[in-house]
């Protein structure tokens, strides 16, 4: 008889992410700042577990330990990410029009692209039912950024160590021989598209699949997205691709032009 299969998650793990995060909650409610003793109460959970976890989400910068009086309270580092989460829903209200504008006139699936913890994030998209997609990637997971438009769009212009970064994160996985799956091979296309102004996709990601994608730069130079248009190999040849190239590059300028100094909310 078969074993039951071993969970790839450590047992308790999730138990304790829920009671981690249920303590952030307390926090917020009962705040500015709490004691171990009053969380503990307040949660129903036990003093060496509530230590265990503020103490882990003190490493994290979720949390502050005054060590005078031994009593918590959240950490800037939330504050950070809650800003960045409101900065990028208005960078998506703001690019939607844009997309949608761009998905009419191409009639081809489009999308916004960001730079994100871990990678480049699809922040934005709009499907063509004349473009079917094998490798769909959703809102808010991250592109394969080493063979997809919008992802290279976005790598191209962030900084030599974080496209390290975030290539050894995501590795350089194989989706077809059109691939980039060496760095050097890679980041000389990297080059190009900064050199060019735009990122092609030519069936790296899938087969008689094509894309291609412009930086939205802000005025002092940082990237703070990029908008791409994917679909079938045939119709990103000669003039259809020279038209889809001004289109995602004329969608990326308008949206920075509209965001204006606001695009320096994106920067690291």
């Amino acid at each position: 008889m078969r074993g039951k299969q071993k969970s790839a998650v450590p047992a308790g793990s999730s138990k304790s992410l829920q009671k981690a995060m249920k303590i952030l909650f307390y926090m917020g409610q009962h705040g500015p700042e709490t004691r171990i003793a009053e969380i503990a109460a307040g949660l129903h959970i036990n003093k060496t577990t509530v230590y265990r976890l503020l103490s882990a989400l003190e490493g994290l910068d979720l949390v502050q330990r005054d060590p005078e009086n031994e009593h918590y309270r959240l950490g800037l580092k939330l504050h950070e990410l809650g800003t960045k989460a409101v900065r990028a829903r208005t960078l998506q209200s703001e690019a939607r029009r844009y997309l949608r504008e761009m998905a009419h006139v191409c009639n081809e699936a489009v999308s916004l692209a960001v730079p994100g913890a871990g990678g480049v994030v699809c922040l934005e998209r709009f499907d063509s039912p004349r473009t079917m997609i094998s490798v769909r990637t959703p809102v808010g997971a991250l592109f394969p950024a080493h063979c997809s438009a919008a992802g290279k769009a976005v790598l191209a212009y962030l900084s030599e160590d974080d496209v390290d970064a975030i290539l050894v994160n995501n590795r350089l996985t194989r989706y077809t021989e059109h691939t980039h799956t060496r760095m050097a091979e890679l980041k000389n296309d990297l080059r190009r598209v900064r050199e060019r102004g735009y990122a092609l996709d030519e069936q790296e990601l899938e087969y008689g699949l094509n894309g291609v994608a412009a930086p939205v730069i802000s005025p002092d130079a940082h990237v703070i997205g990029a908008v791409g248009i994917a679909g079938p190999t045939p119709r990103f040849q000669g003039k259809e691709l020279a038209d889809k190239v001004n289109l995602v590059r004329m969608t990326a300028q308008k949206i920075a032009a509209n965001l204006g100094d606001r695009s320096s909310w994106f920067e690291k």
